[in-house]
């Protein structure tokens, strides 16, 4: 199987919801997505809605990142937590820092569960995770997004636990999983 199938037929297996895209596979890569690694865009293209049972952490899709009407879109666009860290900035100073942090970091999960969370793709391509209150403070949780997507598929530990709750795959592995 392929790396994406392999990580959502994990997520399906620890409860999470997957809806087929609704996008034309030959719709233009939308603009947040543009730059971005291969394993990434063909992830966010697969389904219009990945969601965890209690609809409160979900992957962002092609579709949330093109404005598409999508889980939780009107409350919480694809960049919802860089708009959030603007309203809150003091002065012009740190809205340049917040824009610099958020023009580099790519989110790819939002979690409203126990406070606002998120994972986000950095300028070296690690896979970092962010919240409340200070959204551009961040841990790494994964070398890559295809190391992500490789522990989600293994139900292995991101040796954070916080992200690890987010994902709630640790320890879901398929007995015939090789990774």
């Amino acid at each position: 199987m392929c790396l994406h199938l392999d990580a959502t037929a994990a997520l399906s297996i620890a409860g999470w919801v997957r809806e087929e895209p609704t996008r034309s596979a030959s719709a233009p890569v939308p603009q947040p997505l543009v730059g971005a690694c291969d394993q990434l865009i063909v992830w966010a293209s697969s389904f219009s809605i990945l969601a965890s049972s209690d609809d409160q952490v979900w992957f962002l899709s092609a579709e949330n990142y093109a404005g598409g009407v999508g889980i939780s879109d009107e409350a919480f666009p694809w960049d919802a937590f860089r708009h959030e860290s603007l309203a809150g900035a003091s002065g012009p100073a740190e809205r340049a820092a917040i824009n610099a942090f958020w023009s580099t970091h790519l989110p790819v999960l939002l979690s409203t569960r126990n406070g606002y969370e998120y994972l986000a793709l950095a300028p070296d391509g690690q896979v970092v995770r962010g919240g409340e209150p200070e959204f551009e403070e961040v841990t790494i949780v994964a070398a890559d997004f295809d190391a992500l997507l490789r522990g989600v598929a293994a139900g292995i530990s991101t040796a954070d636990p916080l992200a690890d709750a987010l994902l709630g795959t640790v320890g879901t592995a398929r007995p015939d999983s090789d990774r």
